[in-house]
C-alpha cells in the first residue's frame, strides 16, 4: 500500500473500519445526508434511502469503509468500493463498477470545514493507486454543493451533468478523478569519479 495522508491530526486520525464502526458510520453519513430530505425530488428520495441503508449494512470485501475519529467518535466516513464490485443504483437496478469509487462521503455537522472530507477523499484516490486503477469516481447530485465544490478543488473533472441519464439515475453527476502512478524515487546521484 502506498503512503496514505497523515494518519493523524491534533484531532482526528484515519483508519480502516471494523464491523463494530458499522452503527457510529450509520448514524454519521444518515445525519449528513438528513440536510437533503427536503431538497431531493420525491420521486428519488426513497430509492436514496433504501440504497443508503444496503451499502450502510453491506459486509463485502468489495468494499471498504473508511472514518475519521477523534476521541469522541466517529466524525467522518465514506465507502471505497473496488472495480467489479456490484451494487444497486437509485433505479433499483445493480450496476458492476468498472472503476473504483467513493460513495456516501459523509462528515458530522459538528466537525465540517476541519478538511475530513478531502483527507478521506484523498485516502480513496490513494487506495485507487494502490489497486492500479485507472481513475477513482465520485457521483453527487447537484443540491451537493459542498461535495461537487470538493470534487472540482481536488481535481475531479465532470463527466456527466445531471440530466444526462432517465428516471432516478437522472439527478446524478459524475466526477472522475485521472489516477497516476507515482513517479519512481529519483536514484541517489553518483559521487564523481
Amino acid at each position: 500500500m502506498s503512503q496514505l495522508p497523515s494518519p493523524s491530526s491534533p484531532r482526528f486520525h484515519y483508519r480502516l473500519a471494523t464491523a463494530s464502526d458499522w452503527g457510529d458510520i450509520a448514524t454519521v453519513t444518515q445525519e449528513a445526508y438528513a440536510q437533503y430530505h427536503l431538497e431531493i425530488m420525491e420521486d428519488c428520495r426513497s430509492s436514496f434511502q433504501q440504497g443508503m441503508r444496503s451499502v450502510l449494512a453491506s459486509n463485502s470485501a468489495e468494499m471498504e469503509w473508511w472514518v475519521a475519529e477523534a476521541d469522541h467518535g466517529i466524525s467522518g466516513a465514506v465507502l471505497f468500493c473496488h472495480p467489479g464490485a456490484t451494487l444497486q443504483a437509485l433505479d433499483g437496478s445493480t450496476i458492476t463498477l468498472a472503476l473504483p469509487e467513493a460513495r456516501l462521503l459523509a462528515v458530522s455537522t459538528s466537525a465540517r470545514g476541519l478538511g475530513l472530507g478531502r483527507t478521506l477523499m484523498q485516502i480513496c484516490i490513494e487506495r485507487a493507486r494502490d489497486i492500479g486503477a485507472p481513475g477513482l469516481m465520485v457521483r453527487t447530485m447537484p443540491e451537493m454543493a459542498a461535495a461537487n465544490r470538493l470534487c472540482e478543488q481536488m481535481g475531479f473533472t465532470r463527466r456527466t451533468e445531471a440530466g444526462a441519464r432517465s428516471g432516478p439515475l437522472e439527478r446524478l453527476v459524475d466526477y472522475v478523478y485521472p489516477v497516476t502512478k507515482e513517479a519512481p524515487p529519483e536514484p541517489p546521484a553518483q559521487p564523481a569519479l
